[in-house]
């Protein structure tokens, strides 16, 4: 289900890492967020991360609620494992990014992007790009570029506040390529509602994107013109979390604007990371959490 795909793939370039405070052991982050649609809750992501010395994994689960969970049940996992290299041009090596979809509107999805130093070397996708009409982004355009999850990882700095939301990168999902610069606003204040949410002074970053290659031309032709090609975050820091994670994310997608509201955050203890990165199983409904 595109809204899905879509509330999923901008949240994936808002959630960031504290990676500073897990570099003694292979702890856990935890971030829980909820996405609204006209006050209604539709959608809600759960991002764990684990960096384990020099290695680092993201999994993320989105899937419907409420309403939305009773009309449109939908679920989708990423995952991506990869290691921090300063030699590398961006400062991290993905291995292996994937992508599991299932839900009543759509095809069941499967997305697994190997890379190498040069960016992704090997693409399986299933149903393949072919079958909704896309053609295939020709390799001069994957040189450099990383995944999404990634890229979150990597966006947040530990320096001080103007330090946030200054990098740009190429973006690679398996089906689409995509370029995204992130830029500092400086400071907002955000309103918390009732007390559910966060509400305080927060850095706000914008990120704007550039579609290169794999879009569907069907909706390229018909809809992209009626969306801005940007994403708004605003970023806190935690006492407990040395670097700023977003607590709210405030899209526009073909249902409206969506917003995105941390819910939950905590620090775990994670499993050790083995070289060999982890294989997600095939997509399928009864097995994907939630």
């Amino acid at each position: 289900m595109r809204i899905v795909r879509h509330i999923a793939a901008a949240l994936a370039l808002a959630t960031t890492l504290p990676a500073a405070a897990l570099a003694a052991g292979p702890d856990r982050v935890d971030l829980t967020y909820r996405v609204f649609l006209g006050g209604l809750p539709i959608v809600e992501v759960d991002t764990k991360t684990v960096v384990d010395g020099g290695r680092y994994r993201m999994d993320n689960l989105t899937r419907t609620v409420g309403l939305w969970e009773s009309l449109f049940q939908a679920r989708m996992l990423t995952r991506v494992d990869g290691r921090f290299d300063a030699a590398a041009e961006d400062g991290a090596r993905p291995s292996l990014f994937q992508v599991r979809y299932d839900g009543r509107v759509g095809k069941r999805r499967s997305v697994d992007v190997y890379f190498d130093d040069k960016g992704p070397r090997e693409i399986v996708a299933v149903p393949p790009n072919a079958e909704d009409g896309r053609r295939p982004v020709e390799p001069e355009f994957l040189l450099g570029a990383t995944d999404p999850a990634t890229a979150a990882i990597l966006a947040a700095e530990t320096g001080p506040e103007n330090r946030i939301c200054q990098r740009s990168f190429k973006i690679f999902d398996g089906r689409r390529r995509y370029d995204v610069a992130f830029e500092n606003k400086g400071t907002d204040h955000i309103d918390g509602g009732n007390g559910d949410f966060y509400e305080g002074e927060a850095i706000h970053c914008l990120i704007r994107y550039k579609r290169i290659k794999g879009f569907d031309p069907t909706w390229e032709r018909s809809d992209a013109k009626n969306y801005p090609n940007e994403v708004h975050i605003w970023f806190v820091r935690f006492p407990e979390l040395p670097r700023a994670i977003p607590v709210k994310v405030q899209v526009k997608t073909e249902y409206g604007v969506t917003v995105a509201q941390l819910i939950h955050r905590a620090l775990a203890r994670g499993e050790p990371l083995s070289d060999a990165a982890a294989l997600l199983p095939p997509p399928d409904m009864k097995g994907m959490g939630g």
